[in-house]
């Protein structure tokens, strides 16, 4: 008990001494930037110009707060902070050093929760984002770790990045080059997917969690692969039922499409599947190619008929000659 309330008087006299302890004077010394030398066992504030003690930011004047604990190197570095209207910035260095270190921006966050990393100018003062990342060149952030390093970059210049100016770069450095967007749902649903879209179009690209990928637009590639389940070569087995040329055009008749190929209802109602389709076409190539052989079988035999039945009336023709030339 007597152990709290000496912590709590303590705790009370303390509080007393802050309210009622001098504020710090602020000294003007608006046109000098004083080495680190000058600063020993103080905390000062001063009333600076801008440009005097070298600080980024905006407007002419500048509040600075210097701390220096110790009075050599022996206490480590005294530290300088300054108040502008471009933010707060930060610089050190040890009593013998001849300057002080290059200033550095302190990161700040807004009324409305935003955070503003980069040059002290940037431009975009009215932007959406919450963490806004702003150089005039070139940009890119990292996530790293022992295995690798993940970028993320805006290209300022031809071939920065590998990009174009303007372009938006990932790369993945390390151990392994591989760039991996994964969907937290197992269900195996087509309920989630992950998406490109553009302002015209909405979402043209879905790459769905139960393995399907649609596209509202063009394909555009050099080469495409399609695994098939099934392929035509059925057609050319001895125990294929190849439909008689009759029969082909009575389904047409009938139906308006060949068979074995859907209608075009059908295809616009569901489209199409490309392997399964490529099948059926070759399957037509096929039965196309079995016909083609089939007349050609029946052509041939024709010619021999044909030919044989030229013979016979040659054979005719010349005993008709001797059967008149004998009567004359």
């Amino acid at each position: 008990m007597k152990q709290t309330l000496l912590i709590a008087a303590m705790a009370f006299s303390g509080l007393i001494y802050a309210q009622n302890a001098p504020g710090l004077t602020v000294h003007d010394t608006r046109n000098t930037n004083d080495l680190p030398s000058a600063y020993n066992h103080e905390v000062k504030a001063e009333f600076k110009l801008r440009d005097a003690v070298g600080v980024p930011g905006k407007g002419s004047y500048s509040g600075m707060l210097t701390i220096a604990p110790w009075f050599d190197n022996s206490g480590n570095k005294r530290h300088q902070l300054n108040f502008n209207d471009g933010g707060i910035f930060y610089r050190n260095a040890l009593s013998a050093d001849p300057q002080w270190g290059s200033w550095s921006r302190l990161l700040t966050q807004s009324s409305e929760g935003k955070v503003r990393i980069g040059a002290y100018n940037d431009p975009g003062s009215n932007s959406a984002s919450l963490l806004r990342v702003y150089d005039t060149n070139d940009v890119m952030m990292e996530v790293t770790n022992s295995y690798g390093t993940f970028q993320i970059a805006k290209s300022g210049c031809n071939g920065c990045y590998g990009g174009m100016p303007g372009d938006t770069v990932l790369r993945n450095l390390g151990s392994s080059h591989n760039i991996i967007i994964a969907q937290p749902n197992d269900n195996d649903d087509g309920k989630t997917f992950v998406g490109f879209q553009d302002a015209k179009r909405g979402i043209w690209i879905k790459f769905l969690n139960n393995g399907i990928a649609k596209f509202d637009g063009k394909i555009h590639a050099k080469e495409v692969e399609v695994k098939a389940n099934v392929w035509a070569d059925y057609v050319f087995k001895k125990d294929y039922q190849l439909k008689s040329l009759d029969e082909v055009e009575k389904h047409i008749s009938e139906k308006g499409h060949l068979p074995n190929i859907p209608s075009a209802d059908e295809v616009l109602k569901n489209g199409i599947n490309v392997a399964e389709m490529n099948a059926k076409l070759l399957e037509k190539i096929e039965e196309l190619t079995l016909y083609s052989i089939q007349q050609n079988k029946q052509l041939q035999e024709d010619r021999k008929v044909l030919q044989h039945q030229s013979e016979r009336i040659e054979q005719l023709e010349q005993h008709l000659q001797k059967l008149l030339s004998t009567q004359k």
